[in-house]
Order: C-alpha cells, then structure tokens, then sequence
C-alpha cells in the first residue's frame, strides 16, 4: 500500500477546495446582480402613481404626498418600512432618492435595467417593455397579462416625490439610477432633494376622511349605472376607482390611434317610457386624470347623434348631453355608446352613470297627410307623425274642395290615424293634418295642402 508524504497530502487538500471554490462559483444564481462602479442611469418615462388609501405590494397604505415609486418587478421590491432597493431620480435640475415599493406599471417580470434580464431580453437593457409596446408594437403592443399599453411608462412615482421633490406637473421623461447595482452617482448638477427616510416601524394609516355625500339623480330620471345590467362593456383594460355614482365607477385610457382603440361600452335602458328626455352623463372626480374628449354617440328617434364632452371640466358634476326624443319606435331602442378613442393619448375615460330626466319638448310635433287611397265611392285618408309619434297626443284634420273651395274641419282631436271620406261624386279634395303634443304644443296649420284626392292610389 502507497503512503503518501505529508507534501502530497497537502497538495490533494489544496487542490479539493479549489475544486469547490470553483463549483459554488458556478452554482451562483443567474439572476445574482452584477455590481458596477456606479449605478446605471437610464431615460425612463414617468407617471404619477396616486392612489392615496390603496395598499402597495409590500403592504404600505399610501398617504397623502408619499415618496415612493413602483418599478415592474418583484425581484426588486424593497420590504415595507425599508429602503433595501432605492433608485436615484433626477428630473429638471432636482434629484431625489426613494425606494422601491409597489410593482408596476403594466408588468411584473420585466428587469429592464439589469444586465442580465431574464425576461424580454431581446431588448436592449434600459428599455422597459412597456417602452416598446407603445411606441414599436412590441408584443403586440400588450403587456404581460395582454393589456394594451396606452402609456410608454417604465415607472410610477409617489405623489409627494412627483409634486414636492420633483416638482413635476405632468407625465415625463426622468433619468432613473438603480442604486442596488453600483454606487450612486450622485444628483450631478442638480439640486440634491433630501426625502424622509423611510422607517422600519409599520406605517399607521390615515384617519379616515369622513365619507363624501352619495351622489343623487334627478328626481324622476331613470338612472342607468356602471354596475347596473343595462350597462354593458367590451374589451380592455378596464380600472376601478372608489368614487362616484354608487361608490365606484369604471375607467380607461383614452388613444388617439384607432388601431389601439380597444375598450367600449354601452347603456342602454330597461322600460324607458316613451317621450321626451334630457341625458345627463355623472363624471366623478377620482381616478386617472380624465379625457377632455370623450366622445358620446347617442342613438334617439331621429337618428344618431355625436356629443363631444370635456369629462376634466365636468369632473364631480352631472353633464348635460342634450334633449331627445325616444320611444317612438319600438325597433329602435335607447342607447349611448362610448369608446376610448379621443384626441388625448393616456388619459381616464370615465364611465358611470346616465341619467334619463324627463323634460317637456320645447317644440310643437309635426304630422302630415301620408296616404289617399280609392275605396268604393271615396276615399281612405291616412294621417301621422313626422317625428315622436310617442309625445302625440291627438289629430286635427282639415278638407277642402278643389279648386278654390275653403278649409273646413273634418277630423277633431282625433286620436285615429285613419279615416274614409266620401262620396266624392266625382269631385276632388285637398287635406291637410296636424298634431298636438301631449305637453299641450300643437303644430300650426301648413299653408298648403300636404295631399289631394289628384294623387289617390288605386283604382
């Protein structure tokens, strides 16, 4: 049997733990950070996160004025009260360290500031998916849960670090260092914003405001909700928000682009009574920052109707968007449709309640002869409404005899559409109709006849 010498013991020992040295560098997860000398800085589009009373994804409350921000990706997610991930932001001459608290926007696997992304990683480091989605149709232009993308934002910013630090007012490009990556760079050549440190003990969560009033509809209107059964909505996204009528509402994000235009939806009311109505649309003042374009299409007795409407301006308040007749015909039914197609990019599209409030129509109704046709020794003499036959209340019909003979009442107050007249005996007529209006209005007489017995069909 080989005894080895004291040397060659040493060397096998040697030579067994560079053996493991080198496995457990080997073994090291792919997903481990890469330090740099100093953390990578990027140009990333930034939005406001709001959301004052949610919870984040470490569990925080968010407060008024907070300082945080929400970057797509667990693996980055500082636990609650910590600053273990901070990033560096810098926007216009201010710069700020926050940390990183919620996940978001849009996805949640998307490392797009390391150096070896996991996900997506046919982009190039420093460009969010979100990023291009909205600009280059990447992924179809979705996010991961296949949303479409209506923002190219690769952060979301607390409401105290976007208005106090930051001073930003709207949306923005801001430069974004990772500081977990290297060290920081500092704020540069601007102003070094210094933010409270976030504390280790669990945040309390505000008192409570007093809850604001319920919102109320016109007395007498038929209301239909975003939660009622009249109210039906198609593709996506879609986003709730805690105010308005009944408590909540529905949004999305508004685009200028038809081919991005993919979330609509429709009220429709259940046994709206025949007659005349104001429309009225509730926009509540929670939410995205609202569309200054939404775009309405009403469908009445006379047609189809396009209401443009500023839902910013209205915001917390019942809008008006015109009086219509509806009911008259019992094919077409009572509608208002609205998309997110509008002449903003990424704002809230606000979709609540419409209220029908009955009003009286303002103008007389308008009815006509419509039909003279031969039967036996006169005549059938067909009358009726031009518009809203539902709001007619009853007839007046008036003869004469041709040439030059004088108007005389043949019909009064009739609530028929027809009648026969006759005998003729072999003379011709001329008639002429009216209406009146349940509300009282009644149509003047026409100055000419609207037909004669010259252009009676049949025999």
């Amino acid at each position: 049997m080989r005894i080895l010498t004291q040397r060659q013991v040493l060397l096998f020992l040697l030579l067994a733990l560079l053996t493991v040295a080198v496995a457990q560098v080997q073994a090291r997860p792919a997903q481990e950070p890469l330090r740099q000398e100093l953390a990578p800085t990027y140009r990333i589009f930034a939005t406001r996160q709001g959301l004052v009373g949610g919870m984040t994804a470490n569990g925080h409350i968010i407060v008024e004025r907070d300082r945080f921000v929400a970057l797509p990706s667990w693996s980055v997610l500082s636990p609650k009260g910590t600053d273990r991930y901070s990033v560096r932001v810098t926007y216009r001459g201010r710069s700020v360290v926050v940390p990183v608290w919620d996940v978001g926007p849009w996805n949640t696997s998307d490392e797009y500031w390391g150096p070896r992304r996991q996900r997506y990683s046919d982009l190039p480091v420093g460009v969010p998916m979100a990023q291009a989605a909205y600009y280059n149709g990447y992924n179809g232009g979705r996010d991961e849960q296949g949303r479409r993308i209506n923002n190219p934002n690769g952060i979301d910013i607390g409401d105290g670090t976007f208005w106090d630090d930051l001073r930003m007012t709207n949306n923005d490009w801001v430069e974004v260092s990772f500081l977990w990556l290297g060290a920081d760079p500092g704020p540069g050549a601007a102003v070094a914003v210094t933010a409270p440190v976030p504390q280790a003990a669990p945040v309390p969560a505000p008192t409570a405001a007093p809850p604001a009033p319920p919102v109320e509809a016109e007395a007498g209107a038929l209301v239909v909700d975003d939660a009622s059964t009249g109210f039906v909505r198609q593709g996506f996204p879609w986003n709730e928000a805690q105010c308005g009528f009944g408590g909540s509402h529905t949004w999305t994000g508004s685009t200028r682009i038809v081919a991005r235009a993919t979330a609509a939806a429709a009220w429709q009311p259940n046994d709206l009574p025949p007659g005349y109505y104001e429309l009225l649309a509730y926009i509540p003042n929670c939410g995205g920052l609202a569309t200054r374009s939404a775009n309405y299409q009403i469908t009445h007795d006379a047609g189809t109707t396009s209401v443009p409407l500023d839902q910013q301006a209205h915001a917390g308040a019942w809008a008006s968007l015109g009086a219509y007749s509806f009911g008259s015909d019992p094919n077409l039914s009572p509608r208002v449709f609205l998309d997110d197609l509008a002449a903003d990019e990424g704002l809230a599209v606000r979709y609540d309640a419409l209220a029908w409030a009955p009003r009286t129509d303002p103008n007389p109704p308008t009815a006509s002869i419509q039909q003279i046709e031969r039967e036996g020794t006169g005549y059938r003499i067909t009358w009726g409404a031009n518009t809203n036959r539902s709001a007619i209340a009853s007839y007046d019909v008036q003869v004469r005899q041709l040439p030059r003979g004088g108007w005389s009442d043949w019909q009064r107050a009739s609530t028929s559409t027809n009648a026969w007249f006759g005998p003729d005996e072999g003379r011709h007529f001329a008639f002429r109709a009216r209406a009146r209006a349940r509300e009282g209005n009644v149509q003047p007489w026409p100055a000419e006849p609207d037909m004669d017995t010259r252009q009676a069909a049949g025999p």
